[in-house]
């Protein structure tokens, strides 16, 4: 989640972002606010953090500075991008997580087991015969297990849950490179409608760099 010292850092950087300067561009971002509170609908999960794409929806809306309803369009399609690569980057990181805990357990699980003897062929309750491995080992297990299964990596595990035959990361590169696309289209599109609207001749397409898409939250 993102700290209160980096969303007072996010919005100190909005307020500092270059804003519209003529009438029309005011114009078009007075109703911000509500535009926020739509996309967030569709954008943002329960568990993920509304304030950190507030001031990611912020700032674009600033640094781009959409006049009209298609630019707008346009402009939010890249904030959703951006948030949907952010979390990308959290359901990989949570993913991995969840996995090398899932080979950690089933490690600690078999350990737990060598320490444990039956009495053979009889129905009858195991002994342990060295009591503090086995504690120590037992433990160890709960909290591989713990971290295999807390709700800080189940947007990982839904991925994985998902994706068929194991391959969750292939399908999350594929996510990303789609991702990426639709940045870049929407980007340009952008770039030629404010062109044609301020009279300007039309940039050349270009190969956009994908902004920091690692959030804090």
């Amino acid at each position: 989640m993102t700290s209160e010292r980096q969303k007072a850092a996010n919005r100190a950087n909005a307020r500092h972002s270059t804003g519209p300067k003529t009438p029309e561009g005011k114009a078009a971002i007075r109703l911000n606010a509500c535009w926020h509170g739509l996309l967030a609908r569709d954008v943002v999960l329960p568990e993920e953090d509304a304030d950190a794409f507030e001031d990611l929806f912020n700032q674009v809306r600033a640094n781009l500075s959409p006049v009209g309803p298609i630019e707008e369009f346009l402009v939010d399609r890249m904030i959703n991008v951006i948030w949907r690569l952010r979390r990308l980057a959290r359901a990989e990181t949570t993913l991995l997580h969840s996995r090398i805990h899932e080979l950690k357990a089933n490690r600690l699980a078999a350990k737990v087991r060598l320490h444990q003897h039956s009495y053979g062929e009889f129905a009858l309750p195991t002994f342990i015969a060295d009591k503090a491995a086995h504690t120590e080992a037992s433990e160890a297990l709960g909290r591989a297990r713990y971290e295999r299964d807390r709700d800080e990596v189940l947007l990982g595990r839904a991925i994985d849950a998902d994706a068929k035959e194991g391959d969750a990361l292939a399908k999350l590169a594929r996510y990303e490179r789609s991702l990426e696309r639709s940045f870049r289209g929407a980007f340009d599109e952008l770039r030629h409608l404010q062109a044609k609207r301020q009279n300007r001749p039309s940039p050349p397409i270009l190969d956009v760099i994908m902004p920091n898409t690692e959030g804090t939250e």
